[in-house]
C-alpha cells in the first residue's frame, strides 16, 4: 500500500486510444507511474476529483468540449492543477490561450519521446515547461504566464478586472469607483484585450484560478 502510495498518479487525456497507448507506453518505460486514461475533457473532468492526479497529460484538439475549455474547468474545480498540453498546435496564439486557461506546461507532439519525460517531471514539481521547439521557433520570446498578464494591468484596471470577475455590470462599477460608465467600458476592452479573453466567463475563470474572487 505505501509502494502505491508513492507512485506519481498521471491521469492521460487524449480521444484517440492508439495515441494513449503510445504515450503510455513511453511514460512506464521511464517510471512506475500510475496512469489513469480518459478519452475527452469531459471525462477528464469527471474523474479528476476522485482520481487526484499529481499531474494531467491532455490534447487539446479534441471532440466536445476540447482541450482549452477542459483546462479552465480543471483550473475551476483546482487552482493547483498541473496540467501539460501535449498538441499538434505550435502557433505562438494557442500556446498563450492555453497557457492563459490554466496550462502548467505545453509540449508539441514532435517533440522527442525523451522531452516528454522531462517535461511531465519539470510539471509534476509545479514548474512551467515550454517545449524546445517552440522557444526555437520564438526565438526565445518569454514564456507569458497568467500572473505576467495580470501584473500588466494598471492599478485602474486591476481593480476593474476584480469588479467584473464578482459579477458586477458597468454601471455598478462605474457607481462604486465614481467614474462614467463610457470610463469603464473603456477600461474592460484594454483589459480583455490585455489579458487575451474573450468574455466575461473567461475573465471570471482566470480571477478563480489566481485567487482574486472565490468560486
Amino acid at each position: 500500500m505505501s509502494l502505491n502510495a508513492e507512485r506519481t498518479k498521471l491521469l492521460l487525456v487524449d480521444d484517440h486510444a492508439i495515441v494513449r497507448a503510445g504515450f503510455r507506453y513511453l511514460l512506464e518505460s521511464d517510471a512506475d507511474y500510475e496512469i489513469r486514461e480518459a478519452e475527452s475533457a469531459e471525462e477528464a473532468c469527471r474523474v479528476y476529483g476522485d482520481y487526484k492526479p499529481d499531474a494531467v497529460i491532455m490534447d487539446l484538439m479534441m471532440p466536445g468540449m476540447g482541450g482549452l475549455e477542459g483546462l479552465r474547468h480543471l483550473n475551476a474545480k483546482d487552482r493547483n492543477a498541473k496540467i501539460l498540453v501535449l498538441s499538434m498546435r505550435e502557433d505562438l496564439a494557442y500556446i498563450t490561450r492555453a497557457t492563459l486557461a490554466g496550462a502548467t506546461g505545453y509540449l508539441t507532439k514532435r517533440s522527442a519521446a525523451e522531452e516528454l519525460v522531462h517535461a511531465v517531471n519539470v510539471v509534476v514539481k509545479g514548474q512551467h515547461y515550454l517545449s524546445s521547439d517552440i522557444c526555437e521557433s520564438s526565438r526565445n520570446e518569454p514564456y507569458v504566464t497568467e500572473e505576467d498578464k495580470i501584473k500588466n494591468l494598471s492599478e485602474r484596471e486591476f481593480e476593474v478586472f476584480c469588479l467584473l470577475a464578482e459579477g458586477k455590470t458597468v454601471v455598478k462599477i462605474s457607481d462604486d469607483l465614481h467614474l462614467s460608465p463610457k470610463t469603464v467600458s473603456n477600461h474592460r476592452t484594454r483589459i480583455m484585450h490585455k489579458l487575451k479573453m474573450s468574455n466575461i466567463v473567461e475573465l471570471t475563470h482566470l480571477a478563480i484560478r489566481n485567487g482574486l474572487v472565490e468560486a
